[in-house]
């Protein structure tokens, strides 16, 4: 893949965190006026029996029925929502553009909206739960905020510095460290659960979009025109894995028959059986999509064309 410049990683990521606009109607079974096949959705989290997905002008959708029907909780929010992550199955965070952050702990039926002072109005991409009452929450130009009062109140934290404003994607937690993925090649690990940061060599210098753990702990990072690479080594070096793809990877889960799972734009879906390091790819859905979760007899994954259901053989819910 050709070098980009920063200017160019910049236009590709505006238009990842650009707000969304609402697709051509299809059925769907949402209960509030919302359909489930006509918002936004970019990311989707089964907590416990139920599924949460976020998305556009701050709507919420739950599932108890493993996606089958889909009730919209209208949040206090009017902006696209782009991560959720909870601690158990009453706490959750959810976070989305303009420095918008939710809480809940009645477990999503309602949510409040959580005020940071000194971050503006930049977008956060993500939250990752670390344990305990511990989460982080990130995002656009080096936002990385800390929580350890289970949301209540957070602080902002430098990453790599002062000038540090690489567009944050996707903060994973392995063990005792945590890994960062961003842009222009951002690829970060900490040993202190994000007191201190440590530069990783990148294998190329175009932007992350996220990372996971395989089941055997390998890593696994992924990010534009269809880049993948593997590490046996906690980051300190990086293979890539051939795909016969060009388009961006988006999202990812290991379910839980140990296949790995990936989304990405143009309806792609690959998987492998062999912890990361092979993929067998099919365009399995209409759109982009950004994450996906197992479910009995196969899979959702959720996008700009909203929670659509894809046939995964053999898998089971995770």
């Amino acid at each position: 893949m050709a070098i980009l410049g920063k200017s160019v990683h910049r236009v590709l990521w505006a238009a990842l965190i650009a707000a969304s606009a609402v697709h051509a109607e299809t059925p769907g079974s949402i209960q509030t006026g919302i359909n489930s096949q006509r918002i936004i959705l970019l990311d989707i989290q089964r907590v416990g029996s139920q599924l949460f997905s976020a998305g556009e002008r701050g709507w919420i959708l739950r599932s108890a029925d493993d996606g089958q029907h889909w009730q919209g909780i209208h949040t206090p929010a009017d902006r696209t929502l782009t991560g959720l992550a909870f601690a158990n199955d009453r706490l959750g965070i959810a976070v989305g553009h303009g420095a918008t952050l939710l809480r809940t702990t009645d477990g999503g039926q309602q949510w409040t909206a959580v005020g940071v002072d000194g971050i503006g109005h930049d977008s956060l991409l993500g939250v990752t739960y670390l344990g305990g009452q511990h989460f982080v929450a990130y995002g656009a130009f080096g936002h990385y905020l800390e929580s350890v009062d289970a949301g209540l109140s957070w602080s902002k934290k430098t990453v790599m510095g002062e000038d540090f404003d690489r567009h944050i994607a996707k903060v994973l937690k392995v063990g005792g460290d945590l890994f960062l993925f961003g842009e222009s090649g951002t690829l970060l690990r900490s040993r202190d659960l994000g007191l201190n940061w440590d530069a990783l060599q990148s294998p190329y210098e175009g932007s992350f979009f996220g990372g996971l753990q395989t089941p055997s702990g390998a890593l696994l990072a992924f990010g534009m025109r269809g880049n993948l690479y593997r590490s046996n080594d906690q980051g300190d070096t990086w293979q890539l894995i051939p795909l016969d793809a060009k388009v961006a990877l988006q999202g990812g889960q290991v379910l839980s028959d140990g296949r790995i799972a990936l989304v990405g734009n143009a309806g792609l879906l690959a998987l492998s059986n062999d912890d990361g390091k092979s993929f067998e790819l099919s365009h399995a859905a209409r759109g982009g999509l950004s994450q996906i979760v197992a479910v009995p007899g196969g899979a959702l994954a959720v996008g700009d064309a909203g929670v659509q259901s894809l046939s995964l053989t053999q898998a089971t819910a995770n």
